[in-house]
């Protein structure tokens, strides 16, 4: 009798479900990220498939992952044309749908982007595109944000109501009816500016009310200072090379006395003379009457 000997060869289980599944609807702004196709896989790898875009195959291509995520921005229907596994073909399930809007488009509009210290506010227009629902600013200059629609804004200024000079970078965001949004950035010079305020006539009678002889300015060399004022004869009468002694914001003035008497000067029309540079090193002399009242 012959025995027959029977071998028992194994083969690898191959899935009989071996398939791959493409899913996702995701809608995204066409400024904004990407949207995200997955596809699970079920079989052995590696994974050989091919999916297209509104019916257009892209190319092939191969993982070794369970999953598979197609990082898109590309507005369409996603589906697998072919699918296989290291055994064969699989089946192929599912669709997927990526819509792509158009975000709005974040414009600002200004008269100038340099503003005087003197004046340092400005009205912001948004020219923006598309149907925005919400316009929201920061002006660059730590007051917070503002929702407004072409709001006015003044800048920073000091105690005495003059602007300080800086570039301030003003932000909008907007946001459309669909979600999506937009920035815009602008940037604002607050530039330094002089002025020289002189005024024409006193009364130094100690009755609190304009008894100095005072100038206002901003933005001048006070190292680059002269003031001189003279007698209808053309006598030096007061001087000095400190604007600050002069200043009206710091409560000085020239209180009518000879500069170097101490005397009270008599009532009458005295001839000044003034040189001083501004910030930007550009010189200025000029020439004026002071009444003096007593």
């Amino acid at each position: 009798m012959i025995k027959q000997l029977i071998i028992l060869i194994l083969f690898p289980f191959i899935a009989a479900s071996q398939s791959a599944f493409i899913s996702g609807d995701e809608r995204i702004c066409d400024n904004e990220g990407f949207a995200t196709v997955k596809i699970n896989f079920l079989g052995n790898p590696p994974f050989t498939f091919v999916y297209a875009i509104n019916g257009v195959s892209q190319p092939v291509r191969t993982t070794q992952d369970a999953m598979y995520c197609i990082e898109t921005k590309e507005n369409g229907i996603y589906t697998l044309t072919s699918f296989s596994d290291a055994f064969g073909q699989g089946a192929i399930i599912g669709s997927a749908i990526v819509t792509v809007v158009s975000a709005p488009t974040a414009i600002i509009h200004v008269s100038s982007d340099t503003l005087s210290v003197l004046y340092p506010q400005q009205t912001f227009v948004s020219q923006s595109l598309g149907s925005v629902i919400e316009q929201k600013w920061n002006f660059g200059d730590n007051t917070g944000d503002l929702i407004a629609y072409n709001p006015h804004h003044i800048f920073p200024v000091d105690e005495f109501g003059i602007g300080l000079s800086n570039i301030y970078e003003t932000t909008l965001i907007i946001k459309d009816d669909m979600g999506c949004g937009d920035t815009a950035k602008y940037q604002i010079w607050v530039r330094e500016e002089y002025y020289m305020y002189i005024p024409n006539a006193f009364t130094p009678d100690e009755d609190l009310r304009n008894d100095k002889f005072c100038i206002a300015y901003n933005a001048i060399r006070e190292n680059e200072f002269l003031f001189k004022v003279y007698s209808s004869v053309g006598e030096l009468i007061f001087q000095t090379t400190e604007p600050t002694t002069l200043s009206c914001e710091r409560d000085n003035g020239w209180d009518g006395k000879h500069y170097k008497t101490q005397n009270d000067l008599p009532s009458d029309t005295y001839v000044y003379e003034i040189y001083y540079q501004d910030f930007e090193g550009w010189k200025h002399t000029n020439y004026g009457a002071i009444t003096l009242v007593r």
